[in-house]
């Protein structure tokens, strides 16, 4: 009791001086009273209420009474979004944060909560209800940020991870797309926002299809190898991830097969999270050589060391890496051309491997005669670490 008049008298002194809502005041003296801030609160201790029902509150200018108009203009501005939990975040006026401050500094409280943590919990609830989601502080699928200041909602939908592999029956399609020039690849105006130039790739194919099912703005596709614009792929397929930025839609049931263009998708499924790391693999690879002078049979011979040595690659700033070949077959289809079968470590540029010196051996010394790669076809690629699979 005695607590509740020595409240009463400084919500009185307040009100003596500065004209508050009910939100304010409860908010206030909430942590004086160790109970949780609201209006009713407020409206017990504030005797001025019915007198001052105009005028408007010194601190937030009556923000708390338009809550409804707030809640229904999110509720428009999320409409086409697919989402079952959200936050809230909001941007006010620097005069709110500031009066806040001169009362709790001129009358000494400590503790109460936050003027903007309370309109973002009471904006929270109110749009909880109506649209059957839940807050969710940690990982929310999209976060409303509320401007105060022109009375603006902006939308962030958190991104989507999927993981697939593509087989490529079309030569003379690259892997990667030419990203705009405009935005060199960041999204703008002139590419509708996906960074792209178009979409005459392997690249531009998916980012196409997947930007098309999941209403998002742009994706970005990180490759497990690559491949020369002339490299088919057959057997299992290529494996990537997409990071889906900005979807409008998250739940959604897609074919594990899709034909596209010049390329076909395979085992299509969202995942949690891509790796961080690079993820090891294996390739089994054809590979077309072309010699400049006649194949000698004593010296072909000399290909089979491969297998049993490491291939040593020196990459820019002489950095040193080794990769591994498994298997090693090949065939000589005439006088200049060879066929070259083998299953060999992600990593390798086989380019180089036929015909200079970065890799060490390489075709082009062991055979003494300068060699040309024609073309590369993968025939399988493997993943050695599937943790990612989840």
């Amino acid at each position: 009791m005695k607590k509740s008049k020595s409240i009463q008298y400084l919500v009185n002194e307040i009100l003596r001086n500065y004209h508050l809502c009910d939100f304010c005041i409860g908010r206030l003296i909430s942590n004086e009273l160790d109970l949780k801030p609201s209006s009713n609160l407020g409206k017990k201790f504030n005797s001025k209420t019915k007198k001052s029902e105009l005028r408007k509150c010194f601190i937030c200018k009556n923000i708390f009474e338009n809550f409804d108009q707030v809640v229904t203009h999110m509720i428009e501005s999320s409409s086409s979004y697919q989402f079952s939990t959200f936050l809230i975040g909001s941007i006010l006026k620097p005069s709110v944060s500031d009066n806040e401050d001169i009362i709790r500094s001129k009358f000494k409280l400590k503790g109460a909560v936050n003027i903007k943590n309370q309109i973002n919990h009471e904006i929270g609830k109110k749009f909880a209800r109506k649209t059957k989601s839940k807050l969710d502080t940690t990982n929310p699928e999209i976060t409303l940020k509320i401007n105060f200041k022109d009375n603006s909602c902006k939308i962030h939908s958190r991104s989507l991870f999927m993981y697939g592999r593509y087989t490529k029956r079309k030569r003379n399609l690259p892997q990667k797309q030419t990203p705009c020039k405009n935005c060199q690849g960041k999204g703008c105006f002139s590419c509708d926002f996906h960074g792209l130039e178009n979409f005459n790739s392997v690249e531009g194919q998916i980012a196409k299809f997947v930007i098309g099912k999941f209403n998002s703005k742009q994706v970005k596709i990180n490759w497990i190898g690559g491949e020369d614009k002339a490299s088919l792929i057959s057997g299992n397929g290529r494996p990537f991830f997409v990071k889906i930025s900005e979807p409008r839609i998250r739940r959604l049931r897609i074919k594990k097969q899709n034909e596209l263009n010049g390329i076909k998708l395979h085992d299509l499924r969202q995942i949690k999270n891509q790796p961080i790391d690079s993820v090891p693999f294996r390739s089994k690879v054809v590979v077309l050589v072309k010699s400049e002078l006649p194949l000698q049979n004593n010296l072909l011979k000399k290909l089979l060391i491969v297998k049993n040595n490491p291939l040593v690659i020196k990459n820019q700033g002489e950095r040193i890496v080794k990769k591994s070949i498994y298997d090693f077959k090949y065939k000589k289809l005439n006088s200049n051309t060879l066929k070259i079968s083998m299953v060999v470590d992600g990593g390798v540029p086989l380019k180089s491997f036929i015909e200079n010196s970065n890799v060490q051996p390489n075709v082009t010394e062991l055979l003494q005669n300068r060699c040309t790669c024609v073309q590369f076809d993968f025939k399988q690629i493997d993943v050695m670490n599937s943790s990612f699979r989840n």
